[in-house]
């Protein structure tokens, strides 16, 4: 029974397809950090192992409580759900959940009943009968169980999964981020009532007279994860209020669950409030960075520290993320140029001053050594000539196809010609220029000087 499950997994196409994608997704971020920071940060082998065997843990604990719960499903069952959850990452990667794609089984199942005579034949009508008799409240319990790990994975694991990148901010200058992006392929392996199987010394709660004449075993391959991109919090903060979310709208669903397994009707209102809550978790997260400021931005003390290569000097001395280089060899840093010229003063030793998230000092010494990273290790928040990811926050399975892109954001001049005026008042168009004039000697001496723009009355 055991080999036939395995077979069923490995025969089917949607685990082999997860595992890919999980594969260019980490290709992805390691191309991306190096067209932001010219240098991979983090090297995603160990990201990628650890996806899986976490993934692997995961759906044995979920079976093991499926076990007692008890469901009814079927190969085309199966089939469908697999199918949705690959359209669905088509749109967004985080739309490839099975509450997710559950919910689109349920309109489909909504649809049919008000078509109780169409009956088509062959394998169409094979799948159609399947959704006609889907065990809506089984899924659902296994939908709030792979919530409930999602959270508890979010939270232990998404400081490892996050990856540093630089987006547009909210006054349209480069901004630093992370992209908490965690996906995990869970196989699931699932008794179902069979006339041949064998006899469980328990009956499951759910469908208790089906049980009778024995069971057999499938597998069920899914996917769970969330895409979160901060830029007002550290990772680690971020993760903790988003898993506590996802855990609030777990535990609500639970009592849903159970009572849909008590009384069946109950499943279809049921699926539909677990979308509701799941996106609530997303949209009020994004409501949090849209009110409050960015906190990886070039500030007034130091050079804002945005991540830190693992490994590296400043990884050594203890140096993390949201703290200020603030000065080298007693110089002020204000920029990685003067960070590069404060470490040139002593090239065999450096002495730190490092400003942490609250503001307080701490001073830190190390000797450099031949092959040490220029910035021992730091990568900083941006300036405005930065690059940016455009495509971060809608990221879909189209992306995991291409090579990432980034862009630079148009010049600011006009947004700073119009702050010199005072309300009300327009600089005429045709007398700004596209681009910031250099006023070189050169130029001088062939157009004179600039005239000062014309404000309209």
């Amino acid at each position: 029974m055991i080999g036939g499950a395995l077979g069923a997994l490995l025969t089917q196409p949607f685990y082999y397809i997860f595992l890919i994608g999980v594969l260019l997704h980490y290709r992805r971020q390691g191309i991306l950090e190096r067209k932001l920071f010219n240098i991979r940060i983090y090297v995603y082998a160990g990201r990628v192992l650890r996806t899986v065997v976490t993934g692997i843990i995961a759906g044995l604990l979920i079976s093991i409580v499926m076990a007692f719960i008890g469901i009814h499903i079927e190969t085309e069952i199966i089939w469908c759900i697999g199918i949705i959850l690959i359209l669905l990452s088509l749109f967004r990667l985080r739309y490839a959940h099975l509450t997710m794609a559950l919910a689109v089984l349920t309109i489909i199942y909504m649809v049919l009943l008000s078509f109780p005579s169409w009956q088509p034949t062959g394998g169409i009508g094979s799948f159609i009968s399947s959704i006609r008799h889907i065990d809506l409240p089984g899924l659902l319990a296994i939908s709030v169980l792979l919530q409930l790990i999602e959270a508890l994975l979010f939270r232990m694991q998404a400081l490892r999964f996050s990856s540093p990148v630089v987006i547009e901010g909210k006054r349209g200058k480069p901004v630093g981020a992370y992209a908490m992006e965690a996906f995990w392929p869970v196989p699931l392996w699932l008794f179902i009532p069979s006339v041949s199987g064998i006899v469980l010394p328990w009956t499951p709660l759910h469908g208790a007279q089906s049980w009778i004449d024995g069971v057999s075993l499938t597998a069920l391959p899914v996917m769970i994860g969330c895409s979160v991109l901060t830029q007002t919090h550290l990772p680690q903060a971020k993760a903790q209020r988003i898993a506590k979310r996802l855990v609030q709208s777990g535990l609500i669903m639970v009592v849903f669950a159970a009572l849909a397994l008590w009384w069946a009707p109950i499943a279809i209102p049921a699926v539909i409030i677990a979308v509701i809550l799941r996106e609530c978790v997303m949209y009020f997260s994004r409501r949090e960075e849209t009110e409050q400021s960015p906190l990886f931005i070039r500030g007034l003390r130091g050079l804002k520290i945005l991540d830190i290569i693992p490994y590296s000097p400043a990884a050594e001395l203890g140096i993390t993320a949201g703290e200020s280089m603030y000065k080298v060899n007693g110089q002020l840093i204000h920029d990685p140029q003067s960070l590069h010229a404060a470490l040139r003063i002593n090239p065999a030793f450096c002495k730190l001053e490092v400003l942490n998230v609250e503001g307080e000092s701490k001073f830190l010494q190390r000797a450099i050594y031949a092959g040490d990273h220029h910035q021992l290790g730091m990568i900083f928040a941006p300036d405005d000539q930065a690059v940016v990811s455009p495509d971060i926050q809608r990221l879909s399975a189209w992306h995991l196809l291409t090579k990432p892109r980034v862009q630079k954001l148009p010049s600011s001049y006009h947004e700073h010609s119009a702050l010199l005026l005072p309300a009300g008042e327009q600089v005429t168009e045709t007398e700004v220029p596209e681009e910031p004039i250099e006023l070189t000697p050169e130029y001088i001496e062939k157009h004179g000087l600039p005239k000062r723009p014309r404000r309209k009355s």
